[in-house]
């Protein structure tokens, strides 16, 4: 098989399980991914296939061993609503909060951008929280690269009320309260690069490096202030940041 063709059969297949929700992205036996640049060519075809389509992405700081943390995210965010549907596991909504920056301008490919002129292309910063779904199956030993191109586990973003984006650039420690029920949790959330625009600058230029087109509206997340969290479905959730903000929820499947 031409590595086109596989290329292409694997970005149909992961597609298509994202759409149906049965958490079984395994790969095709005998396909796989061999690089970081043959995940890129996985991402741009999935985004085609998505209707030309990708509403932001989801990165990190490479880390000290150069491994690269970076997926589009190809569903609508869901925007400051009461309810947030998304695909649970037994029973339980999994998140993790963020804050999500929002572009204000295109910014072309293969363009090298300074970070104040990123700065100056982000028009909002957001609370926000990543929609958690792993859809390899119980015992399939995926690789990073299979990882990288199945979307590192993301379904969606909840877009929360918009923050200052001066306060969100200072925000490498949050203290976090969530509440459901009668039931109040307490968590010291701490940013994986320090400060949360550190990704943005990074992820940027990488992606208009290499062939990538960012488009105003696009969202940014950079990393969870606390890892995965499980909430339950059917209940009003409320989740504070403190000293920027707070949201009430209801998460169902």
């Amino acid at each position: 098989m031409e590595k086109s063709e596989k290329f292409r059969h694997i970005a149909a297949h992961l597609l298509s399980k994202r759409e149906s929700g049965n958490g079984a992205s395994d790969f095709p036996e005998g396909l796989t991914l061999d690089s970081i640049e043959d995940v890129l060519a996985i991402q741009k075809l999935m985004i085609k296939l998505n209707d030309e389509t990708v509403f932001g992405w989801k990165c990190m700081l490479p880390s000290d061993d150069g491994t690269i943390t970076l997926a589009p995210l190809l569903d609508a965010p869901v925007k400051s609503m009461g309810r947030c549907a998304l695909f649970t596991k037994n029973n339980k909504a999994l998140i993790e909060p963020e804050i999500a920056f929002v572009l204000n301008k295109d910014l072309a490919r293969y363009g090298e951008y300074k970070d104040e002129e990123i700065d100056n292309a982000i028009g909002s910063a957001h609370l926000a929280l990543e929609l958690i779904q792993n859809r390899f199956p119980v015992g399939y030993q995926a690789t990073h690269y299979e990882k990288l191109a199945d979307g590192l586990s993301n379904q969606g973003v909840y877009l929360g009320p918009k923050v200052d984006v001066k306060k969100a650039y200072e925000s490498s420690d949050i203290h976090i309260t969530v509440k459901q029920g009668g039931r109040k949790s307490n968590h010291v959330g701490k940013h994986p690069a320090h400060l949360p625009q550190e990704p943005l600058y990074w992820a940027i230029n990488f992606l208009t490096a290499n062939g990538f087109e960012l488009k105003t509206d696009q969202i940014f997340i950079t990393g969870s202030y606390n890892g995965v969290m499980e909430l339950d479905i059917n209940e009003i959730t409320s989740i504070k940041y403190e000293g920027l903000g707070e949201f009430k929820v209801e998460f169902s499947c």
